[in-house]
């Protein structure tokens, strides 16, 4: 079977792709230079991923040919609540290729994105889920892609589009916008 590890983002600002190692570590405020995230990686971001309490910004720059890429995608955990200002920006051809679940946090996390940018929900089993707490993902599409994937919604979802290529989508009765 696939090994899950964890990968923390550290370091502020940076770009995340399908190879760069630069702003990754094995641990939560650890050294830098731990493989970039894979499909079979949580990646979290926490208090130790910015630099003292300053906002930092983590630019998207994977592509549909190499997507950046994770297992679960979340905030706190081991080092805690995020203590700046997190901005998850996508430019209109970034593409980040999830295969388990998302998880925002209510405060400190915001996101940019540019008409095109995409979030592929790739999950091959069930059981996922999509939490927002209220944070709006503007300009960024979201697409299921396999057919073994389900995905329900843990608070409501405003983003540029839900594209069901394939899949289970459940809203359990919470809005999309």
């Amino acid at each position: 079977g696939v090994t899950v590890a964890d990968r923390y983002w550290v370091g502020g600002s940076g770009n995340w792709d399908a190879s760069s190692t630069a702003n990754w570590s094995a641990s939560s405020g650890g050294a830098s230079g731990a493989s970039a995230p894979t499909s079979a990686d949580n990646v979290i971001f926490d208090a130790n991923s910015n630099v003292g309490t300053g906002a930092f910004t983590v630019t998207v720059t994977g592509t549909s040919a190499a997507p950046a890429v994770c297992n679960d995608f979340s905030t706190g955990g081991a080092g805690g609540a995020l203590d700046g200002a997190m901005t998850l920006t996508m430019g209109a051809t970034a593409v980040l290729s999830c295969h388990g679940s998302i998880t925002a946090p209510a405060t400190n996390f915001s996101t940019s994105g540019t008409a095109g940018a995409e979030i592929f929900l790739a999950a091959t089993s069930t059981g996922k889920t999509i939490t927002t707490n209220g944070v709006a993902f503007t300009n960024i599409s979201f697409r299921c892609i396999t057919t073994s994937g389900e995905w329900t919604l843990g608070s409501a979802l405003t983003a540029s589009t839900l594209i069901m290529q394939a899949g289970t989508f459940i809203t359990s009765n919470y809005n999309m916008t």
